[in-house]
């Protein structure tokens, strides 16, 4: 991630001088680009991609790598490419960062100017590479490919991909346009990944179309590709296999008219090819444009990137600006310049605030990316709400489906379409945290938004099992009161819905709403109803209110096995998954030594998580602490309700040097739309929101000597830890403003209110 310098112009004062007379110190611009490294996490299980895109953006122009399915692939490539592939086969437009199941990667591009490959195979277009000649920076690309002689530049606008080609032979250049490709979960799969398609040249430079991808969820794509050379010829190619494919393959020729250099400029929209060419000719109207777009694109992660200033070595301005970078990649915007966008029920709708943020990875970022959101950017907080609210109230319902018999919140929305992903009813934390921080929706009423989270918690919807929580206090894995009850992952839907509960239920309270409050505050605490005392864990639990017996608790198991326990997770992930109620459940457990005693276990165990029915090698542990995965985000800070906060300390530190690296296969877990480069940041300034919703976050210990939030209302909260060093990692004392802390927690208005935060470190546990 990045950090960046700031250089203070200040001027000598003369003792005699009034220095009000002077004119005002000016900062000198920093281009902290230069420190973002989009490298990190494109190797192994980080599923990052290096390519171009615009702050928010919908298109992500990046290279494809992968040309074989082999055991194990499932975890690689599910965004297309990993560094240490040894050939690019392509570049696609659209991409996500660092999730777990495949999808986008849509319009493939490959520019070459040898005569001869034989278009059997997809992979046969691909080429070797020197990583010398691979760079990557935010909204800029370029690679040289060996065999297909050509210099590549990629660079993005929001809804536009530009790319710059210059071949080494301008008589045999040629460029692949495959419209079928598209990541899965096996590339032998490529056929059945488009559902239908159109497309047409337009005329001798352009050519237009439509796709329905297929995977994780059903897309809808439209594009304008223009070229700034006039096509000479086009060949369509049967798709290899003679499968049926719906998109066709083409190999086209240009006149290149005694230049090396041939332009392609796509645009995109969900809503039709009109609105492809109006986002196009709205955000690139020119050719020979390219450093200028790259520049544009440049200056806006800029105007992002400088919201936090840090102070240290290259490696960590490396470390922490590539967190920042990861974090603003999404939520996309994926609306139009005119503001429509097509939702859920493939319906064209016009977003009420003109954006519509969808790729919405709620599960995960919920527990850090959103609430970091609230500090940095609270307008596009406003905006994810009210989309989150047009996704709701565009809705439609339909008895004849229990998924959908009643309406919800997104849980994991991509491209406007719910994917079902995951469990919890996660937008409702994310929306009641802003709301209690005065962030709101705008075109919105707070009853029409309480409307839309009391649905959502109380009415029955995929993995949202309310009748079995109602009638049992927790989630019986064996018996089925509708047909959505299946008896997988009981102990985690149980305790993240009414997590999810809890927050509702502080939205109630905060709009006079009693009855609805004490309802859902008393369900937020049936975690004390899955807590099994013999085993010490959260446990499975029957009908007749009996605890499963001998389970493994280092397995980790998901929805993938009938019965399961927990979602991605095992029996140490979910013990302390109350992030609502943590002197409730350290009083459950048995007191301070008991549940310090758990933790250390956790921490400290010989061995480690293990999926035993899955080929997933589980990374990023320690001992049967899991940071590859979201679920234990909050655990290091536990320590801190507790009379041993210093062993939080050691942890944090051991976490921040050693699980993040800057290196393509530093993240030692999907980094998740931004999550884990959030606990990241967080970590590294000292503080984290263990309960992401009300507006507390629990002191840690910082990893900088000095840090400043460049704060959305011109205030700056300023952070340091004074005598921060390798052996001085231990807090003493905290002061904020000058005035010493007794409290484990500061505020979020204390924040936004701008100050001084600081830490006092030492090398052995203060008292």
């Amino acid at each position: 991630m990045i950090r960046r310098k700031i250089i203070l112009i200040g001027f000598v004062t003369i003792l005699s001088f009034n220095i009000s007379c002077l004119p005002q110190a000016e900062k000198k611009e920093t281009n902290y680009a230069q420190f973002v490294d989009p490298f990190i996490g494109t190797q192994n299980e980080g599923h990052c991609f290096p390519g171009a895109t615009a702050p928010l953006g919908m298109v992500q122009v990046s290279p494809e790598s992968y040309t074989e399915h082999y055991e194990g692939y499932e975890m690689d490539h599910v965004t297309g490419y990993q560094y240490n592939d040894p050939k690019i086969i392509g570049f696609t437009q659209t991409h996500l960062n660092g999730v777990g199941c495949p999808s986008m990667s849509d319009i493939l591009l490959m520019p070459y100017c040898i005569k001869n490959i034989d278009p059997s195979s997809r992979v046969n277009f691909g080429s070797t590479y020197n990583k010398k000649n691979e760079k990557a920076s935010p909204g800029y690309y370029k690679v040289y490919l060996d065999d297909n002689q050509v210099n590549v530049e990629l660079t993005a606008t929001e809804h536009t991909a530009y790319h710059r080609y210059l071949f080494d032979n301008q008589e045999s250049a040629r460029l692949l346009v495959d419209l079928q490709y598209g990541v899965s979960w096996d590339i032998n799969s490529i056929a059945s990944n488009v559902l239908e398609a159109f497309q047409q040249f337009g005329d001798d430079y352009t050519l237009v179309g439509y796709r329905k991808g297929s995977v994780w969820a059903e897309r809808d794509l439209f594009y304008v590709i223009k070229f700034n050379k006039r096509i000479v010829k086009k060949q369509s190619l049967i798709a290899p296999g003679n499968k049926d494919e719906k998109a066709p393959r083409y190999i086209i020729e240009f006149d290149m008219d005694d230049s090396k250099t041939l332009e392609v400029q796509i645009g995109v929209s969900t809503v039709g090819i009109k609105e492809a060419k109006d986002n196009l000719e709205s955000e690139i109207n020119s050719w020979d444009s390219f450093d200028q777009i790259r520049t544009q694109t440049n200056k806006k992660w800029n105007d992002i990137l400088k919201k936090i200033e840090i102070e240290g070595d290259e490696g960590k301005k490396t470390a922490f600006y590539t967190s920042l970078y990861h974090l603003y990649i999404q939520p996309n915007n994926i609306a139009d310049v005119g503001g429509k966008y097509r939702d859920s029920e493939n319906e064209v709708e016009k977003a009420s605030c003109g954006k519509y943020y969808s790729t919405l990875s709620l599960w995960d970022t919920y527990r850090a990316a959103n609430p970091m959101y609230t500090i940095l950017s609270p307008d596009l907080v406003s905006d994810m709400l009210t989309s989150m609210l047009d996704s709701y109230n565009n809705m439609t319902i339909d008895p004849q489906n229990p998924k959908e018999a009643n309406k919800y919140l997104p849980r994991w929305q991509l491209w406007g379409k719910e994917t079902h992903t995951m469990v919890g009813n996660h937008a409702v934390p994310v929306f009641v945290d802003a709301y209690l921080k005065g962030i709101k929706p705008s075109q919105y009423t707070d009853e029409q938004a309480f409307d839309a989270i009391w649905s959502s918690v109380t009415l029955p919807h995929y993995r949202n099992h309310v009748e079995l929580t109602d009638s049992f206090g927790y989630i019986p894995y064996d018996v089925q009161l509708s047909s959505i009850d299946d008896g997988r992952e009981t102990v985690s839907r149980l305790l993240e819905n009414i997590y999810d509960d809890y927050c509702a239920g502080l939205f109630a309270d905060k709009l006079g709403k009693k009855a609805e409050s004490d309802f859902l505050k008393n369900r937020s605490s049936y975690y004390k109803n899955v807590y099994d005392p013999v085993s010490g864990f959260m446990r499975g639990k029957n009908s007749k209110g009996e605890f499963k017996k001998d389970v493994d608790v280092s397995e980790v198991v998901g929805e993938w096995l009938e019965g399961s326990d927990f979602t991605e997770g095992n029996a140490y992930h979910y013990l302390f998954h109350v992030q609502h109620d943590i002197p409730g459940l350290l009083k459950l457990m048995g007191g301070n030594d008991v549940f310090v005693e758990k933790l250390d276990s956790m921490f400290y165990s010989n061995s480690k998580p293990e999926v035993k029915t899955l080929v997933w090698k589980i990374n990023g542990t320690m001992g049967q602490y899991w940071h590859g995965n979201e679920p234990c985000h909050h655990v290091p800070y536990l320590y801190k309700y507790t009379n041993q906060p210093y062993k939080t300390d050691k942890i944090i530190k051991t976490l921040v040097d050693d699980y993040y690296h800057n290196k393509p296969d530093g993240l030692m877990g999907n980094d998740d739309c931004g999550q884990m480069s959030s606990w990241y940041m967080f970590s590294s300034l000292g503080f984290y929101p263990v309960n992401p919703c009300g507006g507390k976050y629990i002191l840690g210990a910082p990893q900088l000597k000095k840090a400043v939030i460049n704060l959305p209302n011109d205030k700056e909260f300023r952070i340091q830890a004074k005598n921060l060093s390798e052996e001085n990692y231990i807090v003493q004392s905290i002061t904020l403003n000058g005035n010493l802390l007794n409290r484990n927690y500061i505020t979020h208005k204390e924040v936004i209110n701008g100050g001084v935060l600081s830490f006092e470190m030492g090398a052995t546990p203060s008292n």
